[in-house]
């Protein structure tokens, strides 16, 4: 018995390398690159993974995510607390990261990569010289594109912070404006930006040309840092701004013009809900679509520190009537979202678990899309 079980494994091992020996694949030829469309379909969203486990190999990673399979298209570096835009007007992706000499210590060197949207090979590398760039944990706000991407704004810290102007046609560094007591950059009119400030306040300021500062205006504070602030990663929606606070107040600010216009708050939440300590939360933790419509995380019984831990919930509203059309109860719990540009728009949710959760704008779940081996793509971006 055990001698022809012994013969049958023989005769099924030859047939099967028999088998494989005819249906051997042909070898692929080398090199086998493949190429992305210089303008991504509307479904594509970048993920940038800051990589808290190894900060060196931070990534934004490319997604398809009306895709069921191979979702994942490519990536770009994103070195050391980096920040990332993409370029409308053309084909190129915008990097502002740092290096060490020896990996994680030695001599810095901070730069702007570039990379072509086709191939995602570096197209060069600006040097920034006095090696300020400010790092910190990512979002939207550190790196902004302003006049039809003629000039790239790169947020500096020294600890004192500034804004670097680059202008795109020379790659040059053509000026360093001062913004100290104030941080982020927030587009404002064609060439203008503006910031908030540790006052309560917000610091707007206007450059020529030749990124010559032209003016500057101060205003007084119309938010309280203490009792109220405001999160820092507003959501546009037209030339409009909206800043969420802490306690579930709107404020939006018209950015139309390089002097911002400061408009009356809303509330996110009825009395009860109030009561109830229903709260924004999170890191991305607000979007918009084409329509107009404003779709914020949110989370019961907040307290001072629950901002941080995302929520259970993304509530929608209409910013027009400033009224509240839907409320999504998540599969899993939301730290970051986006909403895409397409035609019938996706609701990206990155979860507690650093996984994408896909919706549509109504609510229902589509699918769940792992991002490669990416540690935490906590900021997403939807395509252009």
């Amino acid at each position: 018995m055990r001698l022809f079980s012994i013969k049958a494994l023989a005769i099924t091992t030859l047939t099967l390398v028999v088998g494989l020996a005819q249906a051997e694949l042909q070898p692929e030829p080398i090199p086998s690159v493949a190429t992305l469309p210089a303008v991504y379909p509307d479904t594509w969203l970048f993920a940038h993974d800051v990589n808290f486990n190894s900060m060196i190999a931070g990534k934004v990673a490319i997604i398809d995510v009306a895709a069921d399979t191979q979702e994942f298209k490519g990536f770009v570096d994103a070195s050391m607390m980096a920040s990332f835009v993409e370029s409308k007007e053309k084909p190129l992706l915008y990097v502002a990261e740092s290096f060490y000499a020896r990996g994680t210590s030695g001599e810095r060197t901070d730069v702007i990569s570039i990379y072509d949207k086709s191939t995602l090979r570096k197209v060069t590398e600006v040097v920034l010289p006095k090696k300020n760039r400010a790092q910190m944990v990512t979002n939207k706000y550190m790196l902004n594109l302003v006049d039809n991407d003629k000039y790239l704004l790169i947020l500096g810290f020294t600890p004192a912070s500034s804004v670097m102007i680059m202008d795109t046609e020379t790659n040059e560094i053509i000026n360093e404006i001062s913004i100290a007591g104030c941080n982020l950059i927030y587009p404002a009119g064609e060439t203008g930006f503006a910031s908030l400030c540790g006052n309560g306040g917000m610091k707007a300021v206007d450059f020529d040309d030749e990124g010559k500062e032209i003016s500057r205006v101060d205003f007084e504070p119309f938010f309280s840092v203490d009792d109220d602030p405001l999160f820092d990663k507003p959501v546009y929606i037209g030339d409009t701004a909206f800043f969420l606070s802490y306690k579930s107040l709107v404020q939006p600010i018209d950015m139309s013009t390089s002097v911002p216009v400061i408009k009356s708050t809303w509330s996110l939440v009825s009395e009860a809900e109030a009561k109830a300590n229903w709260r924004p939360g999170g890191w991305q933790f607000a979007a918009a679509d084409e329509t107009g419509h404003l779709y914020v995380v949110m989370h019961k019984d907040g307290y001072n520190g629950s901002h941080k831990f995302g929520g259970s919930e993304i509530w929608v509203y209409d910013t027009k009537t400033q009224q509240r059309v839907n409320r999504i109860k998540l599969k899993t719990n939301a730290f970051s979202i986006e909403v895409t540009r397409s035609d019938t728009p996706l609701l990206v949710v990155n979860t507690i678990e650093m996984g994408l959760d896909i919706y549509t704008t109504d609510g229902e779940f589509k699918r769940f899309i792992n991002v490669g081996d990416a540690a935490m793509p906590i900021v997403l971006h939807a395509g252009k």
